[in-house]
């Protein structure tokens, strides 16, 4: 399996991964949904040959899919995924409730959830038995679309195309609604025959979900200046193994920690935030006290004495 994900890696990164140090130890991390590839890469490129490491990201089938991933194969060490698509799995009995719980790292950055129906659609109530895309069920946006959806008690019919493909089904008139999770590369093909419903945050989503806002400046093509939209957001997170019981493993997985939190603490404040209905890792936890303990008001750095790996 192991030998799997690293040609999986070198497939996503180019022959890079097939340079690697033999002594350095592999450090694999699934990428829930393709749209997260960028900022998988970007932490691989800064943090790679760091701490004796190798980052390796693998493209997963989706966020749902990953967090039973990584809660079931050892030889991943963390993923992308949403902090929504735990309360899905769970809601759905998907994950053994006697495993190890799954704890998340840092939060990476927040995503808005955005439902864009057509026009003649004026508000959530008005999409009962509509088509409505949300992607297959291993998705981020599944998982949104259904705890969303369940929450208001809106029933609907499922269109299996999410992001980019759900803007295609929405011009070719496949689906009546779609729900995003962030916004996809070609959201700026949908014009004035389209509108951005508002998300009134459930109060049995309370802690999966927080409130946002959606304005001109995200969507121009969609929402009239100074006419923000309600939305939710949910966080797209790195997720640890709860599988790490391999003394190689809790090595990995400390240094990797360790260096995440070196490099960003020039951005603590992704690193710091709290992610609802998670745990934090506990490498992480003792980072995140040290970095609160020495930030001053003008300069929030870290210097994690005696957290090195």
């Amino acid at each position: 399996m192991r030998h799997l994900l690293l040609c999986g890696a070198a497939l996503l990164l180019g022959t890079s991964a097939l340079q690697a140090d033999p002594k350095e130890t592999p450090f694999n991390i699934m990428v829930g949904e393709a749209s997260w590839l960028t900022d998988a890469e970007t932490i691989a490129k800064a943090m790679d040959h760091e701490s004796g490491l190798r980052i390796m990201p693998v493209l997963g089938r989706g966020s749902v899919q990953a967090v039973q991933d990584i809660q079931t194969f050892p030889t991943l060490d963390a993923a992308l995924v949403t902090s929504d698509s735990l309360t899905y799995v769970k809601a759905q009995s998907l994950m053994d409730p006697n495993e190890t719980p799954l704890t998340y790292i840092s939060a990476v950055k927040q995503l808005p959830i955005v439902l864009i129906s057509t026009r003649n659609i004026p508000n959530l109530t008005a999409l009962a038995g509509k088509r409505i895309a949300t992607g297959t069920a291993d998705s981020a946006s599944f998982a949104s679309g259904e705890l969303l959806m369940g929450a208001m008690e809106v029933p609907f019919l499922r269109v299996p195309a999410a992001q980019e493909g759900a803007v295609d089904a929405l011009l070719a008139g496949q689906a009546d609604a779609a729900f995003f999770v962030g916004l996809p590369s070609n959201i700026g093909k949908l014009n004035k025959n389209f509108r951005v419903l508002s998300l009134v945050l459930p109060k049995e989503l309370s802690t999966t979900y927080q409130a946002a806002k959606l304005s001109s400046s995200d969507l121009p093509n969609l929402i009239p200046a100074n006419a923000p939209v309600d939305t939710v957001g949910t966080e797209l997170v790195l997720a640890a193994s709860p599988a790490a019981t391999s003394k190689d493993h809790m090595k990995a997985l400390k240094a990797f920690t360790f260096e995440l939190f070196r490099q960003g603490a020039d951005n603590n404040t992704m690193l710091r935030a709290d992610v609802p209905g998670w745990t934090r890792d506990g490498t992480a936890a003792n980072l995140v006290k040290t970095m609160t303990a020495n930030a001053a008001p003008d300069n929030p750095t870290i210097t994690p004495t005696g957290a090195t790996p």
